[in-house]
């Protein structure tokens, strides 16, 4: 697999890959994180794969856009596995 192609896979997981929720309310908070998460996934895929506009941004500046819109929506508004020391998803 080249960098590039790892670097934007890296960058699919990191929008997907939250922690589970560890109560059934924070289901809730984790579904509305989630999908929020999942549209700038999928305008950063739109970019990334339109190839009239992708080449004048480069793939670098999509990777960077998006990790930039999921550091304004961390996992941490709900309680979840991770937070209370059940360890790394799976």
């Amino acid at each position: 697999m080249s960098p590039e192609t790892r670097a934007l896979l890296e960058a699919v997981r990191e929008a997907v890959e939250i922690p589970y929720p560890a109560t059934v309310g924070d289901g809730e908070v984790y579904a509305r994180l989630l999908e929020d998460r999942v549209v700038d996934l999928v305008v950063f895929l739109r970019g990334v794969l339109d190839d009239s506009f992708a080449g004048s941004l480069g793939n670098d500046w999509y990777i960077a856009y998006l990790r930039e819109q999921l550091a304004k929506k961390p996992p941490t508004t709900y309680a979840h596995y991770q937070a209370l020391g059940g360890g790394e998803r799976r």
